[in-house]
């Protein structure tokens, strides 16, 4: 029994070695590929051909009309995380993960409970929402740069849109995809005012990118020295990116209590259940211990969420 358990903890060990060395090795890969890419775009060597880039006028997918409001807000979701499928790849994605989750449960319990797994079909949700938040992070990252830059070419004497032209070229994504389509469909004969509003569209939770096209179009209407607003605004960011630095220092404890907190009953759950499997057996196999199970998940889901709102703080 001992050489069996010793054979399996050496093959896990192996794969953990396997999987971490893999991880770097593609990390590398990507960053290299990633670096060679946005090179080879700057030189003009490379011609995006993506379909985010091009002036569409799209109208909304039939399917999330049908879905009502519901479907609008899917549609935001995937508008913020920059187009990455379309909507029906990821009703799919739902329908699938719910599936899955109704099946595996019904293995694993043998109760009409397994119909709880059906709420795993909000895991792509879930996945896509996360992908949202990390490129609106991104975005307000890299606007200040991205600002400075705009600055620097309209004081050198280049128009705001030849200025915006020259961010797409030179600064990374996703603020180079943006600015790129505010170039081209201004290009292709929209209106400037349209164009930046269409930003605000595609970002509607992203407070800097409001503050940009609001000072912009002011300065339009009103007159202005447009360098220094935008100066203004690049400063503004960086102090507020340096406010939430220090913030999330303060909050730090309390963050990391939360993940302990969190990990603990699992861990906890998997020890008892290596040492003493059968210790845990009435929990799973009893009627009343599944009610217990799914009755805890919800209140454990309940604590994360309150722990997370505590150890968040607006800014």
């Amino acid at each position: 029994m001992q050489q069996v358990l010793l054979v399996v903890v050496a093959v896990i060990v192996f794969l953990v070695v396997i999987g971490i060395l893999g991880g770097l090795w593609w990390t590398a890969r990507s960053a290299e590929e990633e670096r060679a890419r946005q090179l080879a775009r700057r030189l003009g060597t490379v011609v995006e051909t993506s379909d985010e880039l091009k002036f569409t006028l799209q109208g909304r997918d039939p399917l999330a009309q049908a879905l009502g409001s519901v479907g609008r807000k899917l549609e935001i979701i995937l508008l913020e995380a920059g187009n990455p499928y379309p909507f029906s790849t990821l009703i799919s994605r739902v329908g699938a993960g719910a599936t899955l989750g109704v099946v595996f449960l019904a293995i694993a319990l043998r109760s009409p409970m397994a119909i709880v797994g059906i709420f795993l079909g909000a895991v792509p949700i879930m996945m896509l929402a996360s992908k949202a938040s990390d490129r609106a992070t991104k975005l307000s990252q890299q606007l200040p740069d991205a600002l400075d830059l705009v600055a620097r070419s309209l004081q050198a004497g280049h128009g705001f849109s030849d200025a915006l032209k020259l961010c797409s070229e030179e600064m990374p994504q996703p603020v180079a995809e943006e600015f790129g389509r505010v170039f081209e469909e201004n290009n292709l004969g929209r209106d400037l005012r349209d164009c930046l509003y269409s930003i605000t569209t595609r970002n509607p939770r992203n407070f800097d990118l409001k503050l940009f096209v609001s000072s912009v179009l002011l300065q339009r209407d009103t007159g202005g020295n447009l360098i220094e607003i935008l100066n203004n605004i690049s400063k503004t960011i960086r102090d507020r990116f340096v406010f939430e630095a220090k913030v999330r220092a303060l909050t730090a404890e309390a963050r990391i209590s939360a993940i302990i907190l969190g990990i603990l009953p699992f861990a906890l759950l998997a020890l008892i259940a290596f040492m003493r499997p059968a210790y845990l057996s009435p929990l799973f196999d009893d009627p009343l211990g599944q009610k217990i199970v799914v009755g805890a998940l919800l209140w454990f889901g309940c604590g994360v969420f309150v722990m997370k709102t505590v150890s968040t703080v607006e800014v």
